[in-house]
């Protein structure tokens, strides 16, 4: 019905009603009545006259009535039914037809609505249906309405600008993004960063270590798991550096405390197949090359020989490096012997004469070895009771052995016919003026008795642990200052060549004080750590200081000389969150006289993921100022499982100059099986390889 029948009529209804009742008493007169009611009705309304059809017991609806609606007070909205993104806001209009007036009122059941039809979605909205509404202001009962579907919103980059690099320096930065569905996804759609830094796609982190100056422009873009994204344009500005990267403050390494998970997707060295593949640390900056591969020396068995380690002894302390970082040692978990020649500038490494042994790719030794600290062409080999040299200096001709010193050429040192069944290499002192080993005829590691010493020029000194007697072709002999007595796990040499540091395996005397035990050579002077409780762990040496990490608290390091049993904490402060296990290996052959240059480290722990502390399968640098701080250089990518020692604990060593740290590890378990295939299984069959790590 028309507006006029809708407002107009109400007035007829009223009388015409009071008519009607006073009418109920006759029917007749009452049909009567409801015929000329609809009569005057479709008058008013519309002009024209309606008549019921005969016969009709009630009055039919009105066939114009639709027509008649047609100047009725309407409101339409816009736009209908949108869909619009949680925090979103959208412009509702409002349209009042047959009235002047045209202002409304407008509500919404959720979020805001502010008096111009603007509409602002809700946040963290669990009921996604919500109701707008405009009223008309002139005619309240004309109202009009829609549904307004709120949706998650996408993703949005908050990171609006990029910290600055200083080029050869350590660089980490991290790209943020706000709301949609994680997990994101983040890639470069246009420009590029500069050489040497990476997008870590499932973090937003930017890290690596450029030497490339200058603005370097790029457009990144994040995508949610609702596949919606943003896009942000970026500036990194790379400017020159006045530091100086590498030893001996490595000014270009971190040196915080922020814990540095593993990167979800690993840097990509290869499988069975990589060596001389080079990546860069998405945490820390630094570049790492692998070294050896499944195929470094086709001619090894198929099994744990193909598995190359930086040394089958499990020590840190062997120096594999060449005074300037031209060559290094590494050997086969078979015990096998490889030099290889390094070029530092590139950091790419090759087997030394492989064209002289095509079947094995190059030379190998009987063994592992230790670098002189002062030819660099020279390396020392043990092979049985002798020491070995061997001369790199012609690289087209292949050295032989020159003999050392035979242990047994000395009525002062080993007997005459002794046969070795074990031995540990103690190393070489400053100047190649002492070598030190220990012995044992009997068995495996734990049953060596005898620790000798080679001076140059002197001859043998030897210390029995069993006997506690001193022998010596130099210096004083007889009864050591120690009633102890113990069988030996290994020794290590000062690198001023005075002292030997024994590690005992186990007490043979009714009592034995704490260990290790400190023998200045060449006289009966024995003694030993004593029963502090700070001298556990591991430990590497200076030339008069030994460090170990005492694990008190658990993760600290202590320094004390060979003379005076009283230690100084060296980190002093501990990370939080570090808790056992957490194993350390400490290296230190680019030490100085003074023993002020900082050692090095690599940390061990089961933990393979969601670390809880930084220092986690880390190779780290230890100040030995007693300044407490700890420089981190790389993750090992350990997974703490391989069945080879050097490997699963990311045993390495650092270069005698400092710039180099070379480790075993089986970068959790993607280099392939030790019978080669690609697959394998951790604990089992995975393979390791050695890598070196710059150390800037």
């Amino acid at each position: 019905m028309g507006p006029q029948f809708c407002y107009r009529g109400i007035d007829m209804l009223r009388a015409s009603w009071l008519f009607c009742k006073r009418a109920e008493s006759n029917s007749g007169l009452r049909h009567f009545l409801y015929l000329a009611l609809i009569a005057a009705f479709s008058l008013a309304a519309t002009g024209k006259l309606l008549m019921a059809s005969p016969g009709a017991g009630a009055p039919p609806a009105p066939q114009a009535a639709e027509d008649a609606c047609k100047s009725c007070v309407r409101v339409t909205v816009s736009p209908l039914s949108p869909t619009i993104e949680e925090g979103e806001k959208l412009q509702f209009s409002a349209t009042v037809t047959n009235r002047r007036n045209s202002a409304v009122i407008w509500s919404a059941t959720a979020g805001s609505i502010n008096t111009d039809g603007v509409f602002t979605a809700p946040k963290n909205y669990t009921s996604k249906a919500i109701t707008i509404t405009a009223k008309s202001v002139a005619e309240s009962t004309a109202r009009a309405s829609t549904a307004v579907t709120v949706t998650e919103a996408g993703p949005t980059i908050s990171t609006s600008r990029i910290p600055d690099a200083v080029d050869g320096a350590a660089y980490s930065a991290s790209l943020v993004a706000r709301g949609g569905k994680a997990p994101y996804h983040w890639t470069i759609v246009s420009g590029t960063l500069p050489t040497g830094l990476q997008l870590t796609s499932n973090t937003g982190a930017v890290t690596g270590r450029t030497t490339t100056t200058g603005a370097f422009q790029f457009d990144v873009r994040v995508t949610d798991a609702a596949s919606r994204s943003d896009k942000q344009s970026l500036t990194l500005d790379v400017s020159a550096s006045s530091l100086v990267c590498g030893p001996p403050t490595y000014n270009c390494s971190r040196s915080d405390r922020l814990v540095a998970q593993l990167p979800t997707a690993l840097p990509d060295v290869g499988n069975l197949t990589g060596s001389n593949t080079m990546v860069t640390d998405p945490s820390f900056g630094n570049q790492i090359v692998r070294i050896t591969d499944f195929h470094t020396d086709p001619s090894a068995p198929l099994s744990f020989a193909r598995t190359f380690v930086t040394s089958t002894s499990g020590s840190a302390d062997e120096n594999l490096w060449n005074v300037d970082s031209s060559l290094f040692i590494i050997q086969s978990n078979g015990g096998a012997g490889y030099p290889f020649d390094f070029n530092a500038a590139n950091l790419h490494a090759t087997r030394l004469y492989s064209s002289n042994y095509p079947a094995s790719n190059g030379l190998t030794l009987p063994g592992g070895g230790a670098w002189s600290r002062v030819n660099s062409n020279l390396v020392y080999v043990d092979v049985g009771s002798t020491i070995v040299s061997y001369d790199f200096t012609d690289r087209t001709s292949p050295p032989t052995p020159q003999l050392v010193y035979d242990f047994t050429s000395s009525p002062n040192c080993l007997p005459p016919g002794f046969v070795v069944s074990w031995k540990t290499r103690g190393g070489v002192s400053a100047g190649d003026a002492v070598f030190g080993m220990a012995y044992s005829n009997n068995g495996v590691q734990g049953t060596a008795l005898l620790a000798v010493a080679y001076k140059v020029g002197s001859g043998c000194s030897m210390l029995n642990t069993q006997t506690g007697q001193v022998t010596s072709d130099w210096g004083t002999g007889g009864p050591a200052s120690i009633s102890d007595r113990w069988t030996i796990h290994n020794v290590k040499l000062s690198k001023d060549g005075n002292w030997l540091v024994i590690a005992a395996e186990s007490c043979t005397s009714s009592k034995c004080s704490k260990g290790p035990y400190f023998w200045q050579i060449g006289t009966t002077n024995v003694t030993s750590c004593g029963d502090s409780g700070l001298c556990g762990g591991h430990w590497t040496e200076g030339y008069t200081h030994w460090v170990n990490n005492d694990n008190s608290p658990l993760g600290n390091q202590v320094m004390r000389s060979f003379a005076d049993a009283n230690p100084a904490s060296l980190t002093r402060s501990v990370p939080g969150g570090i808790h056992a296990p957490f194993d350390q290996h400490q290296s230190w052959n680019n030490v100085d006289a003074l023993d002020s240059l900082p050692f090095l480290a690599s940390t061990c722990t089961p933990v393979s993921k969601d670390f809880p502390a930084p220092w986690y399968n880390e190779i780290i640098g230890v100040a030995s100022d007693g300044s407490g701080k700890v420089w981190r250089f790389a993750h090992s990518f350990i997974s703490s499982k391989s069945s080879a020692f050097s490997t699963k604990y990311g045993v390495g060593s650092v270069s005698q100059d400092g710039r180099f740290f070379i480790f075993s590890s089986d970068w959790m378990g993607t280099l392939g099986s030790e019978t080669g295939n690609k697959a394998c299984g951790l604990a089992t069959t995975c393979r390791g390889d050695v890598f070196v790590v710059q150390l800037n």
